[in-house]
């Protein structure tokens, strides 16, 4: 192993997630470790890949796609607490 790889896995995080606890439910949710909020979110949200993040991106981008990640989300959740609410009445 080359000492450049051994260096940066020595430096990474654990991920610690314990299956038998999301698998019925009752889990918590966890951070991303070993990467930044704002650069996982960009990622989950399948906006940019870290390739392109690393290559066509700059930081006001990522702020921009997150911008649009969160007004889409909250638009959903509004939309559906609407729906709930006629589906009760």
């Amino acid at each position: 192993m080359d000492s450049f790889a051994h260096g940066f896995l020595y430096t990474r995080h654990h991920l610690e997630i314990d299956p038998g606890v999301w698998l019925d439910g009752s889990g918590k949710y966890i951070d991303y470790p070993n990467i930044p909020r704002t650069i996982g979110a960009v990622m989950s949200s399948k906006q940019a890949t870290l390739l392109e993040l690393r290559e066509s991106y700059y930081l006001d981008d990522v702020y921009l796609m997150l911008e649009v990640t969160s007004v889409d989300a909250h638009n959903r959740n509004i939309a559906m607490e609407e729906q709930e609410k006629k589906a009760k009445q």
